[in-house]
């Protein structure tokens, strides 16, 4: 119930911020990222690929690419899991059954990986102690079960709540990045 009550909030904040202003924030949150140790010191990146009104990503990826190796989510939603796949080039990209770019599946399953250095991750919301409410589907809490790295929560500053509801199986994020916030998790 409180999951939820939290959920409809963010999703209407974020819904709520202007076309043009989530882009131009989106840029900015892009170029504090590459401005961090973290990024630059990673090899390889596990980068969430933007759908509806989540900070925009799909643009970061031609740069992305030029520095490092770009890993995006395969998600097999009859099993409810998702894996990382390699992307070289994002023209590679359709449009799934629920309208979220990624790669077909025949390169998908060609190019899964097994470890990233930095996992970029969405949220409706974040708080102040590394907590993310996602979707619902537990797909990243699944994910971050089995595969290490730093787990860097993406989202814009009206996400950023003092506390969320938490169960223990929630794997806190390390940082959490907006266009005006960096904060470190213990």
């Amino acid at each position: 119930m409180k999951k939820t009550y939290f959920r409809n909030t963010f999703k209407e904040i974020r819904k709520n911020i202007p076309e043009n202003e989530r882009k131009r924030r989106s840029e900015t949150i892009f170029n504090r990222l590459c401005a961090l140790k973290r990024y630059r010191n990673a090899e390889r990146i596990f980068l969430f690929v933007s759908f509806g009104t989540e900070v925009e990503t799909l643009s970061w990826i031609p740069a992305l690419l030029k520095e490092k190796k770009v890993y995006i989510p395969y998600t097999d939603a009859a099993n409810h899991t998702m894996q990382m796949t390699e992307i070289y080039d994002a023209c590679e990209l359709e449009k799934d059954a629920m309208g979220i770019y990624a790669l077909p599946p025949v390169l998908a399953s060609a190019r899964l990986r097994d470890a990233a250095d930095l996992i970029l991750t969405p949220g409706l919301a974040f708080d102040r102690e590394g907590h993310r409410l996602g979707y619902g589907g537990g797909y990243y809490d699944r994910f971050f079960q089995s595969h290490g790295g730093f787990r860097l929560g993406i989202g814009f500053s009206e996400q950023l709540t003092d506390a969320l509801p938490a169960d223990p199986h929630d794997l806190p994020l390390h940082a959490f990045l907006s266009e005006s916030d960096y904060l470190r998790f213990s």
